[in-house]
C-alpha cells in the first residue's frame, strides 16, 4: 500500500493545471481533472486533493460552490477538511457551462453532484461508502436537490451526508430519499433566507422519516465564511441582499459540520 500511495502521489505531481481527461481515477489521479457529465454533452471540471497524512482509505466530500463560483471560501473550506483526514473535490459547475457571477442565469446541476460521488468512488485511496457533500448558497441548494433524490434517481449511488450552508430553504425539498442525514447551517440575520422557511423544510423532512437538522448562528448573516461585506446585488435572482464574514460564525460553522460528518465518515 505505500508503494501504491507514493506512486499516485508521483502522479498528481504531473497532473497539468488544466486537467486531466478522465473517466474513472483507477490509476489514482489528483488535482485538476476533467471528466464527462451522465446527462449532458460536456465535461465537468474539479480539483482532487487527497490528504497530507492519515491511511488510506480516506473519506471524501464533494464542495459546490455558491453564486460567485469557485472561490477562496472553497479553498479554505477544502483545507480545512483535508486536515482532518478528508479527501476533497472542488467542483466547478459555472465554468463548464460558461456561468459567471453576474450571468443572468445560473444552474443548478444536481447530477454534477452524482457525477462527483461516482467520480471519487473510483479512486483506489477513496473509501466509496464514506464521501460526503458540502455546498454554500446555490451550491447548498444542490446539495438539497441532490438529497432528494432517491438512489435509484442517481444510479444507486448515495452519499454519507449532506451538509447545506444557507440554501434557499423556501424552494427546496427534502423527500425521505436515500435516508442519508442532512445538515443545515443558516445565520439568524440572513436577510435572504428566513430561518422559519429552513425550519419548515427541516420539520417536513422529519415528518416523513429522513434525519435532517438545523443549526442556527446568532447573529450571522448570509456567506458568513466568505471574503465579501456588504450589500450584493444577485443578478440571476434579481434581489439584494446582506453579506457579512465572520470569523468566530466560520469557526463555529467549521466544527458543527465535523461534529455532523464525523460518525459518519469515521465510523
Amino acid at each position: 500500500m505505500k508503494r501504491l500511495f507514493l506512486s499516485l502521489i508521483a502522479l498528481a505531481i504531473l497532473g497539468c493545471a488544466g486537467g486531466q481527461k478522465v473517466e474513472t481515477l483507477a490509476l489514482g489521479q489528483t488535482g485538476w481533472l476533467s471528466y464527462p457529465s451522465s446527462v449532458e454533452k460536456l465535461q465537468l471540471s474539479g480539483q482532487l486533493q487527497l490528504p497530507a497524512g492519515g491511511k488510506p482509505p480516506f473519506p471524501a466530500i464533494v464542495l459546490a460552490h455558491a453564486s460567485g463560483g469557485l472561490d477562496a471560501r472553497v479553498d479554505r473550506w477544502a483545507a480545512y477538511f483535508r486536515s482532518q483526514g478528508i479527501a476533497t473535490l472542488s467542483i466547478d459547475y459555472f465554468g463548464p457551462r460558461g456561468v459567471t457571477a453576474t450571468s443572468a442565469t445560473q444552474p443548478i446541476p444536481t447530477h454534477d453532484a452524482y457525477d462527483a460521488l461516482r467520480l471519487l468512488g473510483s479512486h483506489p485511496l477513496i473509501a466509496p461508502g464514506r464521501i460526503a457533500i458540502i455546498g454554500f448558497s446555490r451550491g447548498g441548494n444542490l446539495v438539497l436537490n441532490a438529497a432528494d433524490m432517491g438512489a435509484h434517481e442517481a444510479g444507486g449511488q448515495q452519499f454519507a451526508g449532506y451538509i447545506a450552508l444557507y440554501p434557499s430553504c423556501g424552494v427546496a425539498n427534502i423527500r425521505k430519499g436515500d435516508g442519508a442525514p442532512v445538515l443545515i447551517m443558516l445565520g439568524s440575520r440572513d436577510d435572504l433566507v428566513p430561518v422559519v422557511q429552513c425550519e419548515t423544510l427541516v420539520d417536513n423532512a422529519r415528518s416523513r422519516g429522513r434525519s435532517a437538522q438545523l443549526a442556527v448562528f446568532e447573529g450571522g448573516h448570509h456567506g458568513w465564511d466568505g471574503d465579501f461585506s456588504g450589500i450584493w446585488y444577485h443578478r440571476a435572482l434579481n434581489t439584494s441582499y446582506t453579506l457579512q464574514a465572520d470569523t468566530r460564525i466560520t469557526e463555529l460553522s467549521r466544527l458543527e459540520a465535523m461534529r455532523f460528518l464525523t460518525p459518519l465518515l469515521f465510523p
